[in-house]
């Protein structure tokens, strides 16, 4: 398995069993918006650059995010991003062939429109495989 799909899937996995984020959210997409009521999140499509050394290959990725609340209800996009950044940081680092070494938030972009806040996430997650 590629080491960007076996990242996007441990993310999406992780999200979508917290019972607490499901409580402050609708869904948890994957990659398609869904007609959904806010607040809602989206997991994006990441891109990635290769590296390596002897004897490892590796991939430094960012993987998006997309927030959406409803525009009167600002204080729970503050719960629902510590609730992110929490479960991600508590994520298993095992992903089979390939191993996590380091995920953190790199970007947060947050607009107020009409009718929502939206924020936009990146994380920055750099995995290793032994060969």
């Amino acid at each position: 398995m590629s080491g960007a799909v076996a990242v996007r899937g441990a993310i999406l996995a992780a999200l979508r069993e917290d019972a607490a984020l499901m409580a402050l959210v609708n869904l948890v997409a994957d990659g398609e918006r869904m007609k959904a009521s806010p607040p809602w999140l989206l997991v994006g499509d990441p891109t990635g650059t290769g590296w390596g050394a002897r004897g490892v290959d590796g991939l430094a990725l960012r993987q998006p995010l997309l927030l959406t609340v409803r525009s009167d209800d600002s204080a729970r996009m503050a719960s629902v991003l510590e609730r992110i950044d929490s479960v991600l940081r508590a994520m298993e680092g095992d992903l089979g062939a390939w191993r996590i070494t380091s995920l953190h938030r790199a970007r947060t972009s947050i607009a107020h429109g009409r009718t929502a806040w939206r924020a936009s996430l990146d994380y920055a997650v750099r995995i290793a495989r032994l060969h």
